[in-house]
């Protein structure tokens, strides 16, 4: 769906990885809310997933939200990398 985009997938000690992700209400009349499917492929391949909303986007405007998962490396390990992304949108 074109109106999600994520806007950034970062990791921090105090949340674990967190995907910025915002919704864009296109329309000129009608009022918005965004069901999400977030999923999170961690450093060691395993999946988080989480089902977040973004309820209540006015007629031309964004909202933005932080989806975050926790993640702990375990002592010694590469970081990795880590991926964010909406694998499911709808929007009523």
């Amino acid at each position: 769906m074109r109106d999600i985009k994520i806007d950034s997938c970062t990791y921090s000690d105090a949340r674990g990885i967190t995907a910025k992700i915002s919704a864009t209400n296109g329309s000129a009349t009608q009022t918005y809310s965004y069901s999400l499917t977030v999923d999170f492929t961690l450093p060691d391949g395993r999946t988080a997933t989480r089902h977040p909303s973004i309820p209540w986007v006015r007629p031309g405007k964004t909202d933005s939200l932080d989806v975050s998962t926790p993640y702990v490396p375990k002592p010694g390990a590469p970081g990795g990398t880590f991926k964010c992304s909406v694998t499911q949108a709808t929007r009523s």
